[in-house]
């Protein structure tokens, strides 16, 4: 069994051919001595369920977990930060702000996620608040999960700093189960640093639930790997609290007396589901190891994004509102969107001096209409507006349903130049429409009838020298 130290920066280097393989008979919780702090809102602690039987995905699944994954990039940006005590702030309003990630060391200093930050600076003087930079967390997200497709096509993200990978038939290339891990561990090396891939925790098992409790119990640079035999076993030893089901459910198992997912096993069905319903029938089928959740295909949206720059920064609220409602208009003229009504939407900003904000919203109808876009977006920047000025808008349409109103069979199949509201003319394109009613004209008339007008010299003083027309032919 081979055996990962720690260098001179607490980055695992090799004895032996890779990182070490833990055995199933590691006892849980984790044998790190407190890894609580990193288990606040957002760090990815809550397992995301499946149905019972999909027939679909694939079966091995291999979780990489990085706890506080937002924090730990703020420190890789601001390396001077790392032997102090640091807090990242929680999105929300600038009066009530509130605690979303702490560091070990300020969470040795009583500060606690979910904290006011009134609360967090009395516990702890020196604490160093951060502003959250959404954008460069889903930047991030995006270019690990690019770099994980090469390892393997089956990706499941489940919240940032946590991705599951499935693994069946990589053991033709790759060769046994550490020789993966080891291989998905190494690819990691071309997004992050050395001290946060150190940090990852990996876990690999039959189902996403086993991997996720396997990588929960593993040591930084130390994978967990279960098999098929010895899951029932493994999780016999987990506390109930790893559960994916509701937090009520988890009390009430506690009050009674069962703490762990052996003592729980022990229960027959009928008497689970008749005191917890359909949750005390999953409970017991992931205690005993019998439910498999596979790692599915994670579908890439492509969103249309558009941004607007201003060229200083802005604060108003009603500029603000003029700008969101002159992106939603871009946005729905791109031809990307045509046939396609919205259903998801995505508002941000990069903000004055630094940092991100975004707000998202999904649509109760699916339309196409700027005000029914807009509004919901208003109504969330006003329960939570950007923290500071605002250097770029941004807007992004993230999910399309089917067109919004039901076409007559002999409305027309496509929209007009005046619907376009002259968007493709302006970016140099012709719409299709205006192309065919030229080709129309030219057949009856023998030639264009149509001109368009060129900017020449428009500091002239004559009139007639600043524009020209030139004959419209497409």
């Amino acid at each position: 069994m081979s055996k990962a130290t720690s260098g001179a920066h607490g980055v695992p280097t090799q004895q032996g051919r890779g990182w070490v393989h833990s055995s199933t008979s590691e006892a849980w919780p984790p044998t790190t001595p407190d890894s609580s702090w990193a288990s606040g809102p957002g760090s990815g602690t809550a397992f995301l369920p499946t149905t019972p039987r999909a027939s679909t995905g694939s079966w091995q699944a291999l979780c990489l977990w990085l706890p506080t994954f937002e924090l730990r990039l703020e420190l890789v940006r601001s390396p001077e930060l790392d032997s102090t005590s640091v807090a990242l702030l929680g999105s929300g309003e600038s009066t009530r702000r509130t605690i979303w990630q702490v560091s070990e060391r300020a969470y040795d200093a009583g500060v606690r996620p979910g904290q006011l930050v009134s609360q967090a600076i009395s516990l702890c003087t020196s604490l160093t608040l951060l502003e959250p930079d959404p954008a460069h967390y889903d930047a991030a997200v995006d270019t690990l999960l690019e770099v994980l497709g090469e390892v393997t096509p089956i990706l499941e993200p489940a919240g940032r700093g946590r991705v599951f990978l499935g693994m069946d038939g990589l053991g033709r290339i790759f060769g046994s189960p550490p020789r993966l891990v080891d291989r998905a561990l190494r690819s990691l090396f071309r997004v992050f640093p050395a001290p946060l891939v150190a940090a990852t925790r990996a876990g690999m098992a039959p189902g996403k639930f086993g991997a996720w409790v396997a990588a929960a119990s593993a040591r930084p640079g130390e994978p967990v790997i279960v098999s098929e035999e010895d899951l029932p076993r493994f999780l016999g030893r987990c506390p109930v609290s790893t559960l994916p089901v509701d937090p009520l459910v988890v009390e009430r198992l506690e009050r009674l007396g069962i703490r762990t997912l052996g003592e729980l096993a022990r229960f027959p069905e009928p008497s689970l589901v008749a005191q917890f319903g359909e949750d005390g029938r999953s409970a017991l089928a992931w205690s005993t190891g019998r439910r498999i959740d596979p790692v599915l295909p994670w579908h890439r949206p492509r969103p249309i994004r558009v941004s607007l720059e201003f060229s200083s920064p802005v604060g108003l609220t009603e500029t603000l509102h003029g700008a969101l409602d002159r992106l939603v208009e871009r946005a729905l003229s791109r031809p990307a969107r045509r046939g396609r009504s919205v259903t998801g939407v995505r508002m941000g900003a990069h903000l004055e001096g630094g940092g991100s904000w975004f707000v998202e919203t999904v649509l109760r109808e699916p339309t196409a209409t700027r005000e029914r876009i807009a509004a919901p977006l208003r109504a969330k920047m006003a329960i939570s507006p950007p923290p500071k000025a605002v250097q770029t808008l941004l807007l992004e349409l993230t999910h399309f349903g089917p067109p919004s109103a039901q076409t007559e069979l002999f409305d027309r199949k496509e929209g007009s130049g005046r619907e376009a509201g002259g968007h493709e003319l302006a970016q140099g394109e012709v719409p299709p429409s205006l192309r065919d009613a030229v080709k129309e004209l030219k057949l009856r008339l023998g030639d264009s009838p149509l001109y368009r007008v060129v900017e020449i010299d428009p500091w002239s003083r004559i009139p007639e020298r600043r524009h020209a027309l030139l004959s419209f032919d497409p």
